[in-house]
């Protein structure tokens, strides 16, 4: 990860965290895959590799709630990603970015919702 990268994604968490008013403890988090990830607050959604980048590019404009609720295929979210940029004035993503969260989105958030959030 390029210095502006890193610098960048420090930004948008420290954003997500002062937004929510709280700072939670970080947590190291493996998928089945072996990719390993700190993450901090990223609210409902499911605590994965993947979720802190989609919760802190997500949530600048609105809850994690509808993302989670959504429940689409890979191409589904990525022509979300894609009206996002185009119509909601999204800035655009790294390649990498974005592959990443369309990775954890797809996965934990597919058409079955298996990580809807049950209260």
């Amino acid at each position: 990860m390029t210095k502006t990268r890193a610098t960048r994604h420090a930004a948008l968490a420290l954003a997500a965290l002062l937004t929510a008013g709280a700072v939670w403890a970080e947590i190291t988090v493996t998928d089945d895959q072996g990719r390993t990830e700190v993450i901090y607050d990223v609210g409902v959604l499911h605590p994965m590799p993947g979720a802190q980048l989609t919760y802190d590019f997500c949530t600048a404009c609105h809850s994690e709630m509808i993302i989670a609720q959504q429940g689409q295929t890979r191409e589904g979210w990525d022509e979300i990603l894609v009206w996002m940029v185009d119509e909601m004035g999204m800035g655009e993503l790294y390649e990498e970015d974005r592959e990443m969260i369309l990775d954890y989105l797809a996965t934990y958030y597919s058409p079955d919702r298996p990580h809807f959030p049950q209260n």
